[in-house]
């Protein structure tokens, strides 16, 4: 399911899409089919403005970003620990002078550091592989790239506690439950990109997690972004990639039963846990 999903999102993707239905249209061009070709390239452009250039990707990102209740200080008070997703931190091999490649979404650990400073009785739980579709050897993964990141910090093991075999957020629900065995009655603090945080907690409760959202990196806020287009059209085309991959895997998600509870795994069937 993994790599089949790889290789869907790489063609259902926005701004892939739209780029195959222009090739597509210059291949019937050479091909002397104009009409066919200019359909197909009519289509590509229209799309190509609507996504690039219109507040649409705004509109699919708002309710996204706004339906979970976000926590409070209040709400970290005697949780049982912080949980921050990957991304924030790149799977890069570090610069030469040992420089830890940051994510786009790097304030998932900026956060997760600012909490974890404030808060130094809860412990911390990156989850985070790598999502490459190949991978050889013991090429670094996000994982790695953590421990130095918080180690900078001082947050080290036994406090940090690495799941580094997720590949994606089913994934990081599924091994952070396997390795914590989360109970009714503990609270987790749950880091990610506001965007990202619908999906993330609905796949963390179905796995026996009682969550507390903590979004960061608000891409949108009040009804001006609704209606607001966008000046530069690489950014509509990067928040509709962000927004269309979260409703597919919200809907993928409610078809394959992934959002419903389900028993945890077996202590034995936890990942290979690093720091622990």
């Amino acid at each position: 399911m993994f790599y089949l999903s790889k290789f869907a999102w790489a063609v259902l993707q926005p701004s892939n899409f739209i780029a195959i239905l222009l090739v597509l249209g210059v291949v019937l061009l050479v091909l002397h089919r104009r009409a066919a070709a200019l359909r197909l390239i009519v289509a590509a452009t229209a799309l190509y403005v609507v996504a690039a250039f219109s507040p649409l990707a705004n509109r699919l990102l708002h309710p996204l970003e706004h339906t979970s209740k976000a926590g409070t200080e209040r709400d970290v008070a005697g949780a049982a620990g912080i949980i921050v997703l990957g991304g924030g931190v790149s799977a890069a091999i570090p610069t030469e002078d040992g420089g830890i490649p940051m994510g786009a979404s790097i304030e998932r650990v900026t956060e997760t550091a600012r909490l974890a400073l404030r808060h130094p009785d809860l412990p911390v739980i990156f989850s985070g592989g790598s999502g490459q579709i190949l991978q050889f050897g013991d090429a670094p993964n996000e994982a790695d790239a953590a421990r130095r990141f918080f180690g900078g910090f001082g947050i080290v093991p036994p406090r940090l506690r690495l799941e580094d075999r997720s590949r994606n957020t089913l994934e990081n629900a599924k091994l952070s439950a396997a390795m914590l065995q989360p109970k009714p009655d503990q609270r987790w603090i749950l880091v990610t990109s506001a965007f990202h945080m619908r999906r993330a907690a609905a796949l963390f409760e179905a796995h026996g997690f009682r969550v507390v959202p903590w979004p960061v990196g608000f891409m949108t806020s009040g009804a001006g972004d609704l209606r607001q287009p966008f000046g530069r059209g690489s950014e509509g085309l990067r928040r509709m990639d962000l927004a269309t991959k979260e409703w597919l895997g919200l809907f993928v998600g409610w078809l394959r039963g992934d959002l419903e509870r389900t028993e945890r795994e077996k202590p034995g069937e936890a990942s290979r846990v690093s720091g622990s």
